[in-house]
């Protein structure tokens, strides 16, 4: 009896002093600061345990089925690429950031299909995974699984091709699909060319470049489209994973830097404003190929009125996988401002 009552005590002061040490603050939950060895090995295993426990009884279907992969890629792409990567994609700030740190899954073989179901589906609290199941149909999720299990396989060139064959970011549920509309965006010039090698000049006058390819006209108004489009996953799909973008005076080294900042707010500025292109022209030199366009920008956006004078720079380079942009600059001033 004695030695139960000492237990018992033993373990309350242990409780007491756990509530004590949690209330008082002391443990660093920052996500700069690692976990002690000892809370992540708890954390690590309840995690997977849990994981395994329910995901135990899933059934996976056909996972070399390549209309499933076919559909995984574009997802990917979409929706996890900035934290898990891809061939060709370097560590962005997110992936960086986070803690713990997102797997990189073009590195990681997938040894259990049920659990990284599960795993996308439900996603894991306090780690950033997000659960996918909300906006997600089940045959979508099992894509995901299906291309992420072949992704180790892939260079930086094949997971680009698989990416453009994907249709892009559709899953079932309640994905954005806007109809493509006229658009540019702040400090931006997004004139898409409708003629090969057309150079409007000022007076209305054209000329025409015979020596520009109608496919890196074709990528760079697909590219403008994309932008308009309200789908992230359209734009990234024309963009070089090692892209650089300069905008605002700030520079984006990467796809993946750019999804994850300027992207969602370029095509939200280009609801807002109307362009009328004033001027463009273009060449191509090899599998190189550039297009330079000038317009100008009105309308209201956040309740202030805009009239910019813009310009927009893209150089394009010719892959096994069609035309990708892999340059972008964009720079604009009143238009009332010489």
């Amino acid at each position: 009896m004695k030695t139960l009552v000492t237990v018992i005590v033993t373990l309350l002061v242990l409780v007491v002093l756990t509530i004590g040490y949690a209330w008082s603050g002391a443990y660093n939950v920052g996500a700069d600061v690692p976990h002690s060895r000892p809370v992540l090995a708890v954390l690590e295993a309840l995690r997977e345990r849990s994981i395994s426990a329910r995901s135990a009884d899933l059934a996976a279907p056909d996972l070399e089925n390549e209309e499933l992969i076919r559909s995984g890629a574009g997802n990917y792409d979409a929706m996890c690429v900035g934290c898990h990567l891809a061939p060709g994609v370097n560590e962005t700030e997110l992936s960086r950031g986070l803690y713990p740190r997102p797997p990189n899954l073009s590195q990681v073989v997938i040894d259990d299909p049920a659990e990284a179901f599960w795993a996308i589906k439900h996603g894991v609290k306090a780690s950033g995974m997000p659960a996918w199941g909300k906006s997600m149909a089940d045959e979508y999720i099992w894509g995901m699984v299906a291309f992420v299990r072949r992704l180790p396989d892939l260079d930086a060139d094949a997971y680009e091709a698989a990416v453009a064959a994907s249709g892009g970011h559709s899953h079932g549920g309640g994905e954005t699909d806007h109809a493509a509309q006229e658009h540019e965006h702040e400090g931006a010039a997004h004139g898409a060319p409708t003629e090969a090698a057309v150079h409007t000049h000022a007076d209305g006058k054209q000329h025409v470049h015979e020596k520009s390819p109608a496919t890196a006209l074709d990528t760079a108004r697909r590219f403008h489209e994309a932008l308009s489009s309200g789908d992230p996953s359209k734009v990234k799909a024309l963009l070089d994973p090692g892209v650089l973008v300069l905008e605002s005076g700030g520079a984006e080294r990467s796809r993946a830097e750019y999804a994850a900042h300027h992207l969602g707010a370029d095509m939200e500025f280009l609801r807002t404003v109307s362009p009328k292109l004033q001027r463009q022209s273009g060449n191509t030199v090899g599998d190189l190929a550039w297009i330079a366009s000038e317009s100008r920008l009105t309308g209201t956006t956040n309740d202030r009125p805009v009239d910019l004078l813009s310009t927009e720079t893209l150089v394009m380079q010719r892959s096994s996988g069609g035309w990708k942009v892999v340059h972008v600059h964009w720079s604009s001033r009143p238009a009332g401002k010489q």
